[in-house]
């Protein structure tokens, strides 16, 4: 089965320098627009192309924007793989709208996820948590029934790519 990871999480949380240190990116380096990278993990080839969340390239919760991004995403990946299996992550940002009383894009994150599952994908949500994120209540009360998988972030990227290799090697 092909999978999808989705590495969630709020502004700031790591999400680019943990999966460039997975992906043996160094972290000042900057990435063409939809560059595939590539490594095996215990036999599964996983890609990322970009290491920018969908919702981060599009205007505040555009879904069908985001929707977009991933399939082309997805489409590089098929191109790449000529058809077999593999593992694409993703970088998944989780915003709040501006204003005081903000709310976070959840219509970005959840339906994504349910068009993801609906192409026959399986989709596998992280939670990269930051515990000193504005707005972590937020993203830790939308995330408690979405993932079975949570990695505390705290700038120790070699230790959150490992933690994201073992949810990965663990996949069927």
């Amino acid at each position: 089965m092909k999978n999808i990871v989705l590495l969630c999480g709020a502004n700031e949380a790591g999400k680019t320098k943990t999966l460039k240190t997975l992906f043996g990116v160094s972290l000042t380096q900057r990435l063409r627009p939809n560059q595939l990278l590539e490594r095996k993990i215990n036999g599964k080839t996983v890609y990322a192309v970009s290491l920018c969340s969908p919702q981060e390239l599009s205007s505040f919760c555009n879904v069908e924007e985001v929707k977009k991004r991933i399939d082309k995403r997805i489409d590089i990946c098929e191109k790449a793989s000529q058809g077999q299996e593999y593992v694409l992550i993703l970088p998944f940002g989780i915003y709040q709208s501006k204003g005081k009383y903000g709310e976070i894009n959840v219509k970005c994150v959840v339906e994504p996820i349910i068009s993801i599952k609906a192409k026959g994908f399986r989709a596998v949500p992280i939670y990269l948590r930051k515990e000193k994120s504005k707005i972590v209540h937020l993203v830790d009360k939308l995330m408690e029934n979405m993932s079975k998988h949570r990695i505390d972030s705290n700038e120790d990227y070699e230790r959150q790519a490992k933690e994201i290799l073992r949810i990965i090697s663990k996949l069927e």
